[in-house]
Parts: C-alpha cells; sequence; structure tokens
C-alpha cells in the first residue's frame, strides 16, 4: 500500500507542476509574437524529452483566460515553462525509480487513453439532433402523464358514523390553527386518531393523497367538497358519503399543466439520446471484445473475496486517482 501512496501523490504533484488538468479548453489564437514563429522549435531539453513552442503555447492557451492573462511577459511565460521543466525533471526521476510500471501509473494511463478513445472516436460522431423526430413522438404520446397533469388537491379525511358527532369533531377541528404548519398538521391527526371509525383511512393519519376533479377513486361528494376548498388548512363541513359522514381537510394543492410537443423536445431528445448513447457504446465495446482473445476462468474469479464495511484507505474510493475499471467506460 505504501507504493500505492507514493504512486498516487507523485501523479497529483506532477500534474500540479505541470497544469496537465486545465481549466477549459483552448480559446482564442495565440498571441501575435508567435504566430510567425516555428511551432516546432525547441524551447527547452531535458534529457532525452524536448519541449517545443507548440507545446508551451498549447498548455498555456488550455487554461482559463483570467489564468492565460497572467502569461503574456517573458518572465511569466519563463516562469511557465520552469514549471513544465520542473515536470519532466520528475517524470524522469519517477521513470528511473520504476514508477512507470506500477500498477496503479499504469492504470491512470489506460484510463486517460480510453478517455481519448472515447472523446475522439465515439461521443464525437453522437449528437442529440441524432434522435429521430418519430421516436421524440412516439415517446410523448405513450407519457401523457409526464406532460399533461389536471389540477389535483390532497385532503384528510375523519369519517363518523353519525351526524350529531360529525358536527362535533368538524367544531373541534375548526377550532385548530389554520396555517399549513406541523403544528396544526399534527392537531388534525390527533383528531383523526381519536374520532375516524374508518380504518382504511385512519391507518395512514386520514390522508386521501392526490386525486383529480374526475378521480373513480374518491367518492363523488368528498371530491366535490376538497375542490371547493381554496386554502390550505380549511375545512369542509360534513359530507355524506357511504362510510358515514367525513370531515376534510385541504393539506395541499398541485395546479395541473399542459406541455406541447414543441415544448418538451429537447428534454425529451436528451433523454432518448441517453438510451441511444448507452446502446451505441454497448456495440461498440462488443465489436472491440470480438476483436480480442479473451479467456475466463470463473473457478478463479470465485476466489476473489470482497472485504466488507468502507474498505481500506488507499482502494478504489480511497484517494483520487485511483480508478474503477467500470467507470472507466462511463459516459457522463
Amino acid at each position: 500500500m505504501a507504493t500505492s501512496l507514493r504512486t498516487l501523490f507523485l501523479i497529483g504533484a506532477l500534474g500540479a507542476v505541470a497544469f496537465v488538468l486545465p481549466a477549459c479548453k483552448r480559446g482564442a489564437s495565440s498571441s501575435g509574437e508567435a504566430r510567425n514563429v516555428d511551432p516546432s522549435q525547441v524551447v527547452a531539453k531535458v534529457d532525452d524529452a524536448v519541449i517545443t513552442v507548440t507545446d508551451v503555447q498549447d498548455r498555456i492557451n488550455k487554461q482559463s483566460p483570467f489564468v492565460r492573462a497572467r502569461y503574456t511577459n517573458a518572465d511569466k511565460k519563463k516562469e511557465f515553462l520552469d514549471g513544465l521543466v520542473k515536470f519532466e525533471v520528475m517524470a524522469a526521476e519517477a521513470a528511473r525509480r520504476g514508477y512507470d510500471k506500477d500498477p496503479d501509473v499504469q492504470r491512470v494511463m489506460k484510463q486517460q487513453m480510453i478517455s481519448k478513445l472515447m472523446q475522439k472516436d465515439f461521443e464525437s460522431k453522437l449528437k442529440v439532433e441524432d434522435v429521430p423526430d418519430g421516436d421524440v413522438e412516439k415517446y410523448y404520446n405513450e407519457h401523457p402523464t409526464e406532460f399533461h397533469q389536471k389540477d389535483e388537491v390532497r385532503v384528510s379525511q375523519i369519517v363518523v358514523k353519525d351526524k350529531a358527532k360529525a358536527d362535533h369533531v368538524y367544531a373541534e377541528a375548526h377550532a385548530l390553527p389554520k396555517s399549513a404548519t406541523g403544528a396544526d398538521q399534527k392537531g388534525f391527526r390527533d383528531l383523526v386518531t381519536k374520532y375516524s371509525e374508518d380504518d382504511e383511512s385512519k391507518t395512514r393519519a386520514g390522508d386521501l393523497s392526490f386525486f383529480a376533479e374526475d378521480s373513480a377513486t374518491i367518492p363523488k361528494p368528498i371530491v366535490e367538497a376538497a375542490f371547493k376548498l381554496k386554502e390550505v388548512g380549511d375545512l369542509a363541513p360534513p359530507v355524506k358519503t357511504d362510510k358515514g359522514w367525513a370531515i376534510i381537510r385541504l393539506t395541499q394543492k398541485r395546479p395541473g399543466f399542459n406541455r406541447s410537443l414543441a415544448d418538451v423536445k429537447r428534454q425529451i431528445q436528451q433523454r432518448l439520446f441517453r438510451d441511444l448513447r448507452s446502446k451505441a457504446m454497448d456495440t461498440f465495446v462488443d465489436d472491440l471484445k470480438k476483436k480480442s482473445n479473451i479467456t475466463i476462468n470463473e473457478d478463479n474469479l470465485a476466489k476473489v473475496v470482497v472485504e466488507s464495511g468502507t474498505g481500506r484507505p488507499g482502494g478504489p474510493e480511497g484517494l483520487p486517482g485511483a480508478i474503477s475499471p467500470v467507470g472507466a467506460l462511463s459516459l457522463r
């Protein structure tokens, strides 16, 4: 584990020195003084490693505009170059010590190669606009509840058999605070526990969940009374139902919506594109596997011991830079 820690620390240190993780992609064109310079001209040599005009230029121009502005004068360029020289010196020393053959380093290198492969030869060939309009329209028509919703309300009820008792419960409920605070809701729930004679709704503290005005599952008298309530916390006088008398209280209102196909086309395209990209990725990898000589020893696979708990420090989730083999092929 000590070797792994040293390796990952070295990778992080080298990356920091050489600015190998730029904040953004290439911005404006090179500065005027560099336009007429042969980009292959050598700026510095570190043993066998060569740093050219292009190397320095590209590394600087891959920084954010704010960072790039620091390196417009000769002294700052020299300072930046010194960072690249330090990078090459440390990389050479790491190679001399055999760190280039370290499994963690090899894994990081493979991860970077896979990222380049995905960006240059896979993801760049797929676009959201490639999703056919017919597929977008089909999804829109097959998922109406995602794009069309009627006005809905949510109420809680207390059900009793006797009208006189219902009037008494209504008066007690009416005395509760009207605001939709936690204490207010608790007060009505306590009355449900104390008085309600409907076992089915009583187990849910009287909650009937959301329903629309055309609901076929909620008794029509309750639906009609519920949609007459204006504000959360309002009570309806006792309502006659097949189960007796119900005192209902408005707990939530949810306005409906209607979104046209034109309004949600891009949203649907992006959703379908994820599926399209995932399938294309599966096909891409399957084709590569067919071209490879792959053998699997399931008996040895069964010998793999997976530790319980959070894992050891320095494992795949313990340190930055450790790569999950599954994550290597993830597309975000």
